[in-house]
């Protein structure tokens, strides 16, 4: 598992991260010892601590003449993240009767740099109906760690259901075998049909595009018409693509 991509998930930044995993290892330690320990510039790491004390992540101690930091337990994170996702749960009712339910206008929406492509899809989580994704599977696991991770915790249901057409390689094939089942199908795109690498997400009225060129950035168009223009060619791709 990758340590620095969990704490980076839980909101951290990269220096927060690398000061953490110190504390960690040394279990205290001064703004100065951290500092050099982490070649981080001192008054650097005042911030660094400060954040990650506000954050949750370690402790302050007053020792003798100097201030010293200790990091809270993993497991204590845990059980603070438990909560907050407890109090939550609790409130989703209430944040869900303030989201806007009114008609919107088409929008364009653009996504570019590693953080924001991997949130370009979390919406699609709390989408209604069918969600559609056509790739080369090796560009999208890049693109989108977040969203496969997702994937394989998302509760798929009549109300939830994903078909994924997908590059038809070895990785695709054997992708294809291990993920699908009754609300999640996934069928595998001949070579000639897809001489371009490509990622293109389909849910409620959102359409996702992922450019595969030098660099990366996904666009986003909100609209009705649009969304249902690209399902009626993702089900002309689907009859043409074959089963895993």
């Amino acid at each position: 598992m990758n340590l620095e991509a969990t704490l980076r998930g839980l909101g951290l930044e990269d220096k927060e991260i690398r000061v953490y995993l110190k504390l960690l290892e040394l279990g205290e330690g001064s703004p100065l010892e951290l500092s050099r320990q982490t070649e981080i510039k001192r008054p650097t790491m005042y911030l660094v601590l400060q954040s990650l004390e506000v954050k949750g992540f370690v402790t302050k101690i007053a020792h003798e003449r100097r201030t010293l930091f200790s990091p809270q337990h993993p497991k204590k994170l845990l059980i603070d993240m438990e909560i907050k996702l407890k109090d939550l749960h609790e409130a989703l009712p209430q944040l869900e009767s303030l989201t806007y339910k009114g008609e919107r206008r088409p929008r364009l929406l653009i996504f570019e740099g590693a953080e924001a492509l991997d949130r370009a899809y979390d919406n699609a989580f709390s989408s209604k109906g069918e969600v559609l994704f056509m790739s080369t599977l090796g560009l999208s696991k890049k693109l989108f760690p977040r969203t496969f991770k997702k994937l394989d915790y998302a509760a798929f249901s009549p109300d939830f259901k994903v078909r994924e057409l997908v590059d038809e390689s070895p990785e695709g094939k054997e992708y294809a075998v291990k993920v699908s089942g009754i609300y999640r199908t996934v069928q595998l795109i001949p070579k000639r049909y897809l001489p371009f690498e490509t990622d293109i997400g389909i849910f409620d009225n959102t359409v996702l595009i992922t450019s595969a060129e030098k660099e990366y950035f996904t666009i986003g168009i909100e609209s009705q018409k649009i969304a249902q223009a690209f399902r009626t060619l993702f089900d002309l791709m689907w009859s043409a693509s074959k089963k895993s």
